[in-house]
């Protein structure tokens, strides 16, 4: 599958190894990100379960999803083993505008 265009995918609000976080099952071109932010790739496990094993800076094979964080994550270019623990949906859908760029809340407008 070929990758897309960050801006035209869908996101839901993800919690990954303690980083608020975008998902989408989509492959997203990395160079279609805004500065600042990155993408890591989610793997199936190989009885494909469902639910992701890995987390890596690029999947080819059972690819389950992308993520994006504000945060570099340590160790994903060698890949990261996950536990059912390490990640959490939210329920809400985000556009990537609104993840990169949030708007201030009342305490910070005082």
């Amino acid at each position: 599958m070929q990758p897309i265009n960050a801006n035209e995918a869908d996101f839901e609000r993800f919690e990954i190894l303690g980083q608020d976080a975008l998902f989408t099952n989509l492959r997203i071109a990395r160079n279609s990100l805004p500065e600042g932010l990155h993408a890591y790739d989610l793997r199936d496990c190989d009885d494909c379960s469902g639910e992701p094993c890995e987390l890596k800076s690029h999947i080819m094979v059972n690819h389950w999803g992308t993520v994006i964080v504000k945060e570099p994550i340590e160790g994903a270019d060698d890949g990261i083993v996950l536990e059912e623990d390490d990640y959490n949906y939210l329920g809400e859908e985000m556009t990537l505008e609104e993840f990169a760029n949030p708007a201030p809340t009342m305490e910070q407008t005082m």
